[in-house]
Protein backbone atom coordinates (compact mmCIF):
# COMPACT_ATOMS: atom_id res chain seq x y z
CA UNK A 1 0.00 0.00 0.00
CA UNK A 2 1.24 3.49 -0.83
CA UNK A 3 2.44 5.30 2.29
CA UNK A 4 2.38 8.82 0.85
CA UNK A 5 -0.78 9.64 2.77
CA UNK A 6 0.11 8.07 6.11
CA UNK A 7 -0.50 11.37 7.87
CA UNK A 8 -4.21 10.96 7.10
CA UNK A 9 -4.39 7.73 9.06
CA UNK A 10 -4.76 9.39 12.42
CA UNK A 11 -7.39 8.34 14.94
CA UNK A 12 -9.04 11.65 14.07
CA UNK A 13 -10.64 12.23 10.67
CA UNK A 14 -9.16 15.75 10.49
CA UNK A 15 -5.90 16.06 12.44
CA UNK A 16 -5.31 19.46 14.03
CA UNK A 17 -2.45 21.70 12.96
CA UNK A 18 -0.24 20.73 15.88
CA UNK A 19 -0.52 17.05 14.91
CA UNK A 20 0.28 17.82 11.29
CA UNK A 21 3.27 19.92 12.33
CA UNK A 22 4.67 17.07 14.43
CA UNK A 23 4.20 14.82 11.40
CA UNK A 24 6.25 17.30 9.33
CA UNK A 25 9.07 17.05 11.87
CA UNK A 26 8.96 13.25 11.67
CA UNK A 27 9.10 13.32 7.87
CA UNK A 28 12.10 15.66 7.86
CA UNK A 29 13.94 13.50 10.38
CA UNK A 30 13.12 10.41 8.30
CA UNK A 31 14.11 12.12 5.01
CA UNK A 32 10.69 11.41 3.44
CA UNK A 33 10.69 14.19 0.85
CA UNK A 34 7.71 13.13 -1.28
CA UNK A 35 5.48 12.52 1.71
CA UNK A 36 6.51 15.84 3.21
CA UNK A 37 5.58 17.66 -0.02
CA UNK A 38 2.18 15.94 -0.09
CA UNK A 39 1.50 16.98 3.49
CA UNK A 40 2.76 20.56 3.01
CA UNK A 41 0.48 20.95 -0.02
CA UNK A 42 -2.59 20.76 2.25
CA UNK A 43 -1.18 22.15 5.50
CA UNK A 44 0.08 25.75 5.56
CA UNK A 45 3.08 25.17 7.80
CA UNK A 46 4.55 28.61 7.06
CA UNK A 47 1.49 30.37 8.41
CA UNK A 48 1.44 27.98 11.35
CA UNK A 49 5.02 28.92 12.25
CA UNK A 50 4.21 32.62 11.91
CA UNK A 51 1.08 32.39 14.07
CA UNK A 52 1.96 29.76 16.63
CA UNK A 53 5.51 30.78 17.48
CA UNK A 54 6.83 27.20 17.61
CA UNK A 55 9.87 26.66 19.82
CA UNK A 56 11.90 24.98 17.07
CA UNK A 57 11.00 25.74 13.44
CA UNK A 58 11.24 23.05 10.76
CA UNK A 59 14.21 24.70 9.12
CA UNK A 60 16.28 24.01 12.23
CA UNK A 61 15.49 20.29 12.02
CA UNK A 62 16.61 20.24 8.39
CA UNK A 63 19.83 22.08 9.31
CA UNK A 64 20.42 19.77 12.26
CA UNK A 65 20.33 16.74 9.94
CA UNK A 66 22.51 18.54 7.35
CA UNK A 67 19.78 17.87 4.77
CA UNK A 68 20.36 20.32 1.93
CA UNK A 69 17.35 19.06 -0.06
CA UNK A 70 14.92 19.81 2.74
CA UNK A 71 16.59 23.16 3.39
CA UNK A 72 16.08 24.11 -0.28
CA UNK A 73 12.42 23.04 -0.15
CA UNK A 74 11.76 25.03 3.02
CA UNK A 75 13.54 28.10 1.65
CA UNK A 76 11.48 27.86 -1.56
CA UNK A 77 8.37 27.75 0.62
CA UNK A 78 9.45 31.10 2.09
CA UNK A 79 9.63 29.91 5.69
CA UNK A 80 10.46 32.80 8.05
CA UNK A 81 14.21 33.21 8.51
CA UNK A 82 13.99 35.51 11.51
CA UNK A 83 12.81 32.74 13.86
CA UNK A 84 15.29 31.85 16.59
CA UNK A 85 16.11 28.72 18.58
CA UNK A 86 18.09 28.34 21.81
CA UNK A 87 20.85 25.71 22.10
CA UNK A 88 23.54 24.88 24.64
CA UNK A 89 27.11 25.18 23.36
CA UNK A 90 30.47 24.89 25.14
CA UNK A 91 32.26 28.13 25.95
CA UNK A 92 35.50 28.75 24.12
CA UNK A 93 37.37 29.98 27.18
CA UNK A 94 36.47 27.06 29.43
CA UNK A 95 38.64 23.94 29.71
CA UNK A 96 35.96 22.11 31.68
CA UNK A 97 33.50 22.03 28.81
CA UNK A 98 31.09 24.42 30.48
CA UNK A 99 27.87 24.95 28.46
CA UNK A 100 26.21 28.27 27.78
CA UNK A 101 22.87 29.00 26.15
CA UNK A 102 22.82 30.71 22.74
CA UNK A 103 19.77 31.96 20.85
CA UNK A 104 20.43 31.67 17.12
CA UNK A 105 18.58 32.23 13.87
CA UNK A 106 18.77 29.66 11.04
CA UNK A 107 21.86 31.20 9.45
CA UNK A 108 23.72 31.41 12.75
CA UNK A 109 22.69 27.85 13.62
CA UNK A 110 24.12 26.53 10.34
CA UNK A 111 27.33 28.49 11.01
CA UNK A 112 27.52 27.06 14.54
CA UNK A 113 27.26 23.51 13.14
CA UNK A 114 29.73 24.42 10.35
CA UNK A 115 27.48 23.20 7.54
CA UNK A 116 28.92 25.54 4.93
CA UNK A 117 26.70 24.51 2.01
CA UNK A 118 23.59 25.22 4.04
CA UNK A 119 25.14 28.49 5.23
CA UNK A 120 25.52 29.53 1.59
CA UNK A 121 21.94 28.54 0.75
CA UNK A 122 20.49 30.60 3.60
CA UNK A 123 22.79 33.54 2.91
CA UNK A 124 21.70 33.59 -0.74
CA UNK A 125 18.03 33.48 0.30
CA UNK A 126 18.40 36.43 2.68
CA UNK A 127 19.83 38.59 -0.13
CA UNK A 128 16.85 37.99 -2.44
CA UNK A 129 14.10 40.64 -2.82
CA UNK A 130 10.72 39.87 -1.21
CA UNK A 131 8.78 36.99 -2.77
CA UNK A 132 6.05 39.14 -4.32
CA UNK A 133 8.62 41.44 -5.89
CA UNK A 134 10.36 38.43 -7.47
CA UNK A 135 6.99 37.15 -8.69
CA UNK A 136 6.33 40.54 -10.28
CA UNK A 137 9.62 40.28 -12.18
CA UNK A 138 8.88 36.73 -13.32
CA UNK A 139 5.52 37.82 -14.76
CA UNK A 140 7.24 40.50 -16.84
CA UNK A 141 8.79 37.72 -18.93
CA UNK A 142 5.25 36.76 -20.00
CA UNK A 143 6.36 33.11 -19.76
CA UNK A 144 3.70 30.72 -18.45
CA UNK A 145 6.18 27.91 -17.74
CA UNK A 146 8.37 30.14 -15.59
CA UNK A 147 5.33 31.47 -13.80
CA UNK A 148 4.00 27.98 -13.10
CA UNK A 149 7.34 26.77 -11.75
CA UNK A 150 7.74 29.81 -9.52
CA UNK A 151 4.27 29.44 -8.00
CA UNK A 152 4.60 25.70 -7.36
CA UNK A 153 7.76 26.24 -5.33
CA UNK A 154 5.48 27.31 -2.49
CA UNK A 155 4.37 23.65 -2.13
CA UNK A 156 1.04 24.69 -0.63
CA UNK A 157 -2.30 24.79 -2.42
CA UNK A 158 -3.75 27.68 -0.40
CA UNK A 159 -0.71 29.94 -0.73
CA UNK A 160 -0.36 29.10 -4.42
CA UNK A 161 -3.94 30.20 -5.04
CA UNK A 162 -3.39 33.44 -3.13
CA UNK A 163 -0.33 34.34 -5.21
CA UNK A 164 -2.10 33.26 -8.43
CA UNK A 165 -4.92 35.68 -7.61
CA UNK A 166 -2.34 38.47 -7.23
CA UNK A 167 -0.86 37.33 -10.53
CA UNK A 168 -4.22 37.96 -12.24
CA UNK A 169 -4.09 41.61 -11.17
CA UNK A 170 -0.44 41.96 -12.21
CA UNK A 171 -1.31 40.46 -15.61
CA UNK A 172 -4.11 43.02 -15.97
CA UNK A 173 -1.61 45.75 -15.05
CA UNK A 174 0.88 44.52 -17.68
CA UNK A 175 -1.86 44.00 -20.25
CA UNK A 176 -0.81 40.39 -20.88
CA UNK A 177 -3.76 38.55 -22.43
CA UNK A 178 -1.69 35.37 -22.32
CA UNK A 179 -1.20 35.52 -18.56
CA UNK A 180 -4.79 36.60 -17.95
CA UNK A 181 -6.01 33.53 -19.81
CA UNK A 182 -3.53 31.36 -17.87
CA UNK A 183 -4.68 32.53 -14.44
CA UNK A 184 -8.38 32.38 -15.34
CA UNK A 185 -8.16 28.95 -16.98
CA UNK A 186 -5.45 27.10 -15.07
CA UNK A 187 -6.17 28.49 -11.59
CA UNK A 188 -9.95 28.86 -12.03
CA UNK A 189 -9.87 32.35 -10.51
CA UNK A 190 -13.19 34.20 -10.46
CA UNK A 191 -12.86 36.89 -13.11
CA UNK A 192 -14.78 39.33 -10.89
CA UNK A 193 -12.67 38.72 -7.78
CA UNK A 194 -11.82 41.96 -5.99
CA UNK A 195 -8.66 43.22 -4.34
CA UNK A 196 -8.17 46.14 -1.97
CA UNK A 197 -5.69 48.72 -3.24
CA UNK A 198 -3.26 50.77 -1.16
CA UNK A 199 -5.69 53.71 -1.32
CA UNK A 200 -8.42 51.61 0.33
CA UNK A 201 -10.60 51.20 -2.77
CA UNK A 202 -11.44 47.77 -4.17
CA UNK A 203 -10.64 46.92 -7.77
CA UNK A 204 -11.15 44.08 -10.23
CA UNK A 205 -8.89 42.79 -13.01
CA UNK A 206 -11.06 44.72 -15.51
CA UNK A 207 -10.82 47.99 -13.57
CA UNK A 208 -7.05 47.44 -13.14
CA UNK A 209 -6.50 46.97 -16.88
CA UNK A 210 -8.52 50.14 -17.58
CA UNK A 211 -6.57 52.06 -14.92
CA UNK A 212 -3.28 51.15 -16.62
CA UNK A 213 -4.70 51.86 -20.10
CA UNK A 214 -4.36 48.23 -21.18
CA UNK A 215 -7.05 48.38 -23.84
CA UNK A 216 -6.68 44.88 -25.31
CA UNK A 217 -6.56 43.26 -21.88
CA UNK A 218 -9.74 45.09 -20.85
CA UNK A 219 -11.53 43.95 -24.01
CA UNK A 220 -10.35 40.37 -23.45
CA UNK A 221 -11.75 40.41 -19.90
CA UNK A 222 -15.07 41.75 -21.19
CA UNK A 223 -15.22 38.94 -23.76
CA UNK A 224 -14.56 36.53 -20.86
CA UNK A 225 -17.68 38.02 -19.19
CA UNK A 226 -16.07 40.30 -16.63
CA UNK A 227 -18.75 42.38 -14.91
CA UNK A 228 -18.32 46.06 -15.89
CA UNK A 229 -20.86 47.20 -13.29
CA UNK A 230 -18.62 46.43 -10.28
CA UNK A 231 -17.60 49.71 -8.69
CA UNK A 232 -14.09 50.84 -7.86
CA UNK A 233 -12.52 54.18 -7.03
CA UNK A 234 -14.26 55.88 -9.97
CA UNK A 235 -17.54 53.94 -9.94
CA UNK A 236 -18.16 51.37 -12.70
CA UNK A 237 -15.93 50.41 -15.64
CA UNK A 238 -17.43 53.04 -17.97
CA UNK A 239 -16.77 55.94 -15.59
CA UNK A 240 -13.28 54.55 -14.93
CA UNK A 241 -12.62 54.32 -18.68
CA UNK A 242 -13.74 57.93 -19.17
CA UNK A 243 -11.56 59.08 -16.26
CA UNK A 244 -8.44 57.39 -17.69
CA UNK A 245 -9.13 58.49 -21.29
CA UNK A 246 -9.59 54.98 -22.67
CA UNK A 247 -9.90 54.47 -26.40
CA UNK A 248 -13.28 54.71 -28.08
CA UNK A 249 -13.41 51.04 -29.07
CA UNK A 250 -13.37 50.11 -25.38
CA UNK A 251 -16.08 52.69 -24.59
CA UNK A 252 -18.13 51.27 -27.46
CA UNK A 253 -17.80 47.74 -26.07
CA UNK A 254 -18.66 48.83 -22.52
CA UNK A 255 -21.78 50.64 -23.70
CA UNK A 256 -22.85 47.64 -25.77
CA UNK A 257 -22.53 45.58 -22.59
CA UNK A 258 -25.20 47.95 -21.19
CA UNK A 259 -23.02 49.23 -18.39
CA UNK A 260 -24.87 51.85 -16.34
CA UNK A 261 -24.76 55.12 -18.30
CA UNK A 262 -26.54 56.91 -15.46
CA UNK A 263 -23.53 56.49 -13.12
CA UNK A 264 -21.65 59.66 -12.21
CA UNK A 265 -18.02 60.54 -11.75
CA UNK A 266 -17.37 60.89 -7.99
CA UNK A 267 -15.64 64.25 -8.54
CA UNK A 268 -18.52 65.61 -10.68
CA UNK A 269 -21.62 64.21 -9.01
CA UNK A 270 -23.93 66.91 -10.39
CA UNK A 271 -23.10 66.04 -14.01
CA UNK A 272 -24.17 62.99 -15.99
CA UNK A 273 -21.49 61.31 -18.08
CA UNK A 274 -22.36 63.18 -21.28
CA UNK A 275 -22.08 66.51 -19.46
CA UNK A 276 -18.83 65.32 -17.86
CA UNK A 277 -17.41 64.63 -21.35
CA UNK A 278 -18.44 68.13 -22.49
CA UNK A 279 -16.89 69.76 -19.42
CA UNK A 280 -13.60 67.86 -19.82
CA UNK A 281 -13.51 68.38 -23.60
CA UNK A 282 -13.87 64.65 -24.37
CA UNK A 283 -15.49 65.19 -27.77
CA UNK A 284 -14.95 61.64 -29.09
CA UNK A 285 -16.20 60.08 -25.87
CA UNK A 286 -19.35 62.24 -25.99
CA UNK A 287 -19.90 61.18 -29.59
CA UNK A 288 -19.56 57.53 -28.54
CA UNK A 289 -22.26 57.98 -25.89
CA UNK A 290 -24.55 59.65 -28.43
CA UNK A 291 -23.84 56.86 -30.92
CA UNK A 292 -24.91 54.34 -28.29
CA UNK A 293 -28.26 56.13 -27.86
CA UNK A 294 -28.70 56.14 -31.64
CA UNK A 295 -28.04 52.38 -31.73
CA UNK A 296 -30.71 51.84 -29.08
CA UNK A 297 -33.22 53.84 -31.10
CA UNK A 298 -32.26 52.05 -34.34
CA UNK A 299 -32.77 48.68 -32.65
CA UNK A 300 -36.09 49.77 -31.16
CA UNK A 301 -34.79 49.07 -27.66
CA UNK A 302 -37.54 50.90 -25.81
CA UNK A 303 -36.95 49.06 -22.53
CA UNK A 304 -33.36 50.23 -22.22
CA UNK A 305 -34.16 53.80 -23.21
CA UNK A 306 -37.03 53.88 -20.70
CA UNK A 307 -34.69 52.55 -18.00
CA UNK A 308 -32.15 55.30 -18.74
CA UNK A 309 -34.84 58.00 -18.57
CA UNK A 310 -36.29 56.59 -15.35
CA UNK A 311 -32.81 56.70 -13.79
CA UNK A 312 -32.12 60.29 -14.77
CA UNK A 313 -30.44 60.16 -18.19
CA UNK A 314 -32.52 62.35 -20.49
CA UNK A 315 -30.22 63.00 -23.50
CA UNK A 316 -32.03 60.57 -25.78
CA UNK A 317 -33.06 62.90 -28.61
CA UNK A 318 -29.49 63.20 -29.89
CA UNK A 319 -28.56 64.72 -33.22
CA UNK A 320 -27.62 62.24 -35.94
CA UNK A 321 -26.88 64.94 -38.52
CA UNK A 322 -27.49 68.69 -38.51
CA UNK A 323 -31.00 68.08 -39.88
CA UNK A 324 -31.91 64.75 -38.31
CA UNK A 325 -32.26 63.60 -34.70
CA UNK A 326 -33.23 60.55 -32.68
CA UNK A 327 -36.92 61.42 -32.65
CA UNK A 328 -37.04 61.55 -36.45
CA UNK A 329 -35.18 58.20 -36.65
CA UNK A 330 -37.75 56.61 -34.33
CA UNK A 331 -40.60 58.01 -36.48
CA UNK A 332 -38.96 56.60 -39.63
CA UNK A 333 -38.76 53.17 -38.00
CA UNK A 334 -42.34 53.46 -36.63
CA UNK A 335 -41.16 53.06 -33.04
CA UNK A 336 -44.15 54.85 -31.52
CA UNK A 337 -43.25 54.09 -27.91
CA UNK A 338 -39.80 55.62 -28.36
CA UNK A 339 -41.28 58.69 -30.08
CA UNK A 340 -43.69 59.17 -27.18
CA UNK A 341 -40.85 58.66 -24.66
CA UNK A 342 -38.78 61.38 -26.32
CA UNK A 343 -41.79 63.71 -26.46
CA UNK A 344 -42.51 63.11 -22.76
CA UNK A 345 -38.91 63.97 -21.88
CA UNK A 346 -39.08 67.13 -24.00
CA UNK A 347 -42.36 68.18 -22.35
CA UNK A 348 -40.87 67.73 -18.87
CA UNK A 349 -37.81 69.75 -19.88
CA UNK A 350 -40.01 72.49 -21.38
CA UNK A 351 -42.13 72.73 -18.21
CA UNK A 352 -38.95 72.96 -16.13
CA UNK A 353 -37.66 75.84 -18.27
CA UNK A 354 -40.98 77.72 -18.01
CA UNK A 355 -41.00 77.25 -14.25
CA UNK A 356 -37.44 78.58 -14.00
CA UNK A 357 -38.39 81.70 -15.99
CA UNK A 358 -41.05 82.49 -13.41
Amino acid sequence: MDDTNDYDKSTFDTPDNATLYVECIRLIEGDHIRRFENLANKFDLVQYELNDGVSKPLLFYAIEHNNETFVKILLDMEVPLDKKYSIMVPTTDSSEGQLVQKTLNAYEYACELQYNNIVNLIQYQTKLPPYEQRFFRILKYNDIRRCETFIHRLHNEKRENIIAKKGLFYAAQFGSVRLLDYFLTRWKIDINTQQIQDNGYSTTALLTSITYNQNEAAKFLLFRHADPSIKGQYDNALVTALHYHSKNDLLHLLLDKNVDLTARHPDYKKLNLREYCVLTNRVKAKSEIDAYIIRLISQGNYQRLKWLVDHGYTYINVNITSKRNGKQLAKERYYEKIVKLIEDVENIQMKAKIKMNY
